[in-house]
């Protein structure tokens, strides 16, 4: 196994662990404001640092986000009483990928509308991603962010 799954099994977004309990992304900051592990302003408090429940990562582009630890921070809601009621990390971690797959191919799409070549190469590229991913799961992700693009691969 890559590091980076290891990385990826290990530190988790906010949307992923929220949708093990059932919640949104900003539902879930605010349960982690309500047990001490978040601040007002969204910053994670001395708590977490101290516990080690997240990692600060420092994009090229200069804009901060925070992963929080996946099994650290779960363990701790629940013992604090949180109801996990979502679904598994596993399938927070695919419904991620598959949204990521949603948005490669709305680019891919509007690319192409243009007349670009490069929209019709990376269409080439996602499509078995697409198909290894669940169709049906791809799709729903392109709802959700509001595109009307029904994805058609006739083998």
């Amino acid at each position: 196994m890559s590091k980076k799954n290891n990385f990826r099994k290990t530190w988790r977004t906010l949307t992923e662990i929220g949708q093990e309990f059932g919640v949104s992304a900003v539902k879930f900051g605010n349960i982690l404001k309500q047990h001490g592990l978040r601040e007002k302003d969204g910053e994670p408090t001395q708590k977490a640092k101290d516990g080690g429940f997240f990692e600060k990562i420092v994009p090229n582009d200069g804009k901060a986000y925070y992963l929080w630890h996946r099994d650290k921070t779960v363990e701790f809601l629940v013992n604090q009483g949180v109801e996990k009621s979502g679904i598994s990390a596993k399938e927070a971690s695919k419904t991620t990928e598959a949204r990521k797959l949603a948005r490669a191919w709305m680019e891919a799409q509007q690319l192409d509308d243009e007349g670009s070549k490069l929209g019709y190469l990376m269409a080439c590229e996602l499509e078995p991603e697409i198909k290894q991913m669940g169709v049906e799961l791809v799709q729903a992700q392109l709802k959700k962010l509001g595109s009307e693009i029904v994805l058609n691969f006739d083998d």
